[in-house]
């Protein structure tokens, strides 16, 4: 099994001044208010997506390769057609790559005959984090604006978020965010999505955001595009594309039914007033 992040999630990551890449979500699109540019698509974003994204560019072998044949795998080419691109069975296919829990420099190159035996992933079941996104999360919406506090604690709603930004190096919730409710609900559930991604979350914050069946959160969509003249590897955030565009790799046929999960079949066939769950 392969697992890429796919570009309609990576768009989540903004720039690192905290505003959103732009308002349609969309990576093929400019946005002079935050700076984000789709011929330069790596620049300036939000210091997360540098440690948890590897982009076209990225160094990725650091050690000898003993063959000149293999020499073209040093750096990610992650652009349309690019090696870490094809074949499609076994390559990314959304443009990206995932390291937000394994070192850039795990590959066979580097770590030689260790490769593939000694990778951990140690998810915690809560992180501090998570308690200020969910504080956050909660005032906002029990006092119905972003200015809401427990009576008992210092921080409001904003606050909780700003913390987390903090530790980050991410720049505050903008204003125009923090003037309703509607507004900033949009940058906390996209500050839950890049703090805490691939963090095994998603599902279920869409399933009780009621929004996992609704576009376009059932698409899924790859980032295609190909190198602009003067491409460098010695700094890939500065590097420049063309033809910058998402294509839909797939549509997750989710309905009704997924808002639930199935019980055992051994339990509802105890008696009849013990349905299962609606669709399954």
């Amino acid at each position: 099994m392969k697992f890429f992040p796919t570009a309609n999630y990576v768009n989540y990551y903004g720039m690192a001044n905290g505003l959103p890449i732009n308002a349609a979500n969309s990576a093929a699109v400019a946005d002079n208010e935050s700076g984000y540019s789709p011929t330069q698509p790596w620049k300036g974003r939000d210091p997360r997506f540098y440690n948890d994204i590897i982009y076209d560019g990225r160094k990725m072998v650091e050690a000898s390769i003993p063959s000149a044949n293999e020499e073209k795998y040093r750096y990610a080419t992650l652009y349309s057609g690019g090696d870490y691109r094809v074949p499609i069975t076994t390559s990314s296919r959304s443009g990206y790559l995932l390291f937000k829990f394994i070192p850039p420099l795990s590959n066979k190159y580097d770590l030689g005959t260790s490769y593939n035996k000694s990778l951990n992933v140690h998810l915690p079941y809560m992180r501090l984090a998570d308690i200020y996104i969910m504080y956050a999360e909660a005032a906002s919406e029990g006092y119905n604006s972003p200015m809401g506090k427990d009576p008992n604690y210092t921080k409001t709603a904003v606050d909780a978020i700003n913390f987390v930004r903090d530790r980050a190096g991410v720049g505050h919730v903008a204003g125009k965010f923090t003037g309703s409710q509607d507004a900033f609900r949009n940058e906390y559930r996209r500050e839950r999505a890049v703090e805490l991604s691939f963090e095994g979350h998603r599902f279920n914050d869409l399933r009780r955001w009621r929004l996992l069946i609704q576009k376009p959160y059932t698409l899924k969509t790859s980032l295609e595009f190909d190198r602009a003249p003067g491409f460098s590897t010695t700094n890939a955030k500065e590097n420049r594309v063309v033809n910058l565009r998402e294509q839909v790799i797939l549509e997750r046929n989710f309905s009704e039914k997924h808002y639930w999960l199935p019980l055992r079949n051994v339990d509802v066939m105890l008696y009849t007033e013990f349905p299962q769950n609606p669709g399954w």
